[in-house]
């Protein structure tokens, strides 16, 4: 059985790496509609729509912000653009730079925080919101 670090991970918007990650996290979640009639003695339920959404937490540095781009700028007009994409990779190749496992999809990034505390560093929080499906690739296999 595999057991993952959460120190080999990374993040990438919109093919643009994300600096200094701290965590990431991301949740898939359903509705239910319910379906009980009259007479049934328990409730029933049918399967509603689906939807992901997540976060990232990162160290805050304005030398970051590239400006050739290859790094995400959450001042360049990424936060409330739609159509953004999104890896949340759990771990990358021994190179370090291809991927291994990673969950991917579209988003709309719905915030960036920054956040600063006298005893500590300041820090930034990217949230986003997928508009659509996500999937989940190890290697070159990607699984809807």
């Amino acid at each position: 059985m595999a057991t993952l670090t959460g120190n080999n991970g990374a993040v990438s918007i919109n093919g643009k790496s994300v600096l200094a990650v701290r965590n990431f996290s991301i949740e898939m979640t359903a509705d239910t509609i319910e379906s009980t009639v009259m007479g049934l003695p328990n409730r029933r339920y049918v399967s509603g729509l689906s939807q992901f959404s997540g976060s990232a937490d990162v160290y805050f540095d304005p030398a970051d912000f590239d400006t050739n781009e290859t790094t995400f700028n959450p001042t360049a007009g990424l936060v409330g653009a739609e159509g953004v994409a999104v890896k949340l990779f759990v771990e990358l190749d021994a190179t370090g730079t291809n991927v291994d496992k990673a969950f991917t999809g579209n988003v709309i990034v719905t915030g960036f925080t920054v956040s600063s505390a006298m005893d500590g560093m300041v820090e930034g929080s990217i949230s986003f919101q997928g508009t659509g499906a996500t999937a989940f690739a190890t290697g070159n296999t990607v699984y809807p």
